[in-house]
């Protein structure tokens, strides 16, 4: 019986070269990742991959108990378990008035749009209207005090916004403060809307979808930090004098 041959292979590995050719692989992969990202879109801070699963609010099962004794038909049960009265939450039509009309009424407050258009953070400045400047957080934190100037062409609305602003849907605000990069909330913005850097933060707001916190509590404002290779809209403000009033007097 004839015998078997043994097959001996002797390996050198030489641990210098195989990280040279490690370094090589990574750095092609980075190379093209960059390219990649250069040649896309730039993201969006509306985005629906942004949205987390657990910011969807859950429906209220409301149990409607009877009414009090003798008011049938006066009283409506709301989810906050309370009866109010129907008169109470009626309000007067205003479809007899047009825009021009509804915000020529509005003295003093200043008027407020969310562009429609998306922009990139080194162009947050620039972004506004004639008679409207970029908006402060501060310049629109109390909503009871702002008009939305909804029939600008340049404003952006939802089904539901009717006079007022669009719910759930980002814009970026100047903060106040100095020239930031910083991912705190309320300190970065994009080094006072200078840089595009996917290392630099900015801040952008929306007014809020979910509005009890605690029952019966209202919170309208939610911010976020995002980087600045973000493109998105942009608060605009203005107020009667810089924005109404140059086209009355251009009218006599």
């Amino acid at each position: 019986m004839k015998s078997k041959d043994t097959l001996v292979i002797d390996l050198t590995v030489n641990w210098r070269m195989l990280v040279f050719l490690g370094a090589v692989v990574l750095l092609s992969i980075l190379a093209y990742s960059g390219v990649i990202a250069q040649n896309g879109n730039p993201p969006s801070t509306n985005d629906a991959a942004m949205a987390p699963i657990a910011d969807e609010p859950q429906a209220v099962v409301v149990t409607v108990p009877n009414s009090p004794e003798g008011q049938d038909g006066n009283l409506v049960y709301t989810t906050n378990g309370e009866w109010v009265p129907r008169d109470s939450i009626g309000a007067t039509s205003m479809s007899s008035l047009n825009s021009a009309e509804i915000q020529t009424t509005s003295g003093g407050m200043r008027h407020v749009y969310l562009t429609k258009n998306s922009y990139n953070t080194n162009q947050v400045r620039t972004a506004c209207a004639s008679g409207y400047h970029t908006a402060s957080l501060w310049e629109l934190y109390d909503v009871s005090n702002l008009i939305y100037d909804y029939s600008h062409p340049a404003a952006y609305t939802k089904a539901d916004s009717g006079y007022g602003p669009p719910a759930y849907w980002y814009g970026w605000v100047r903060t106040g403060y100095d020239s930031s990069s910083s991912s705190t909330i309320g300190t970065g913005n994009c080094t006072n809307w200078t840089s595009t850097s996917n290392t630099v933060y900015g801040v952008s707001v929306r007014l809020s979808r979910t509005w009890e916190t605690a029952p019966g509590d209202i919170g309208p404002w939610d911010a976020t930090s995002l980087t600045c290779d973000y493109t998105g809209p942009v608060w605009c403000v203005g107020n009667f004098s810089t924005v109404y009033l140059p086209l009355i007097l251009r009218n006599f």
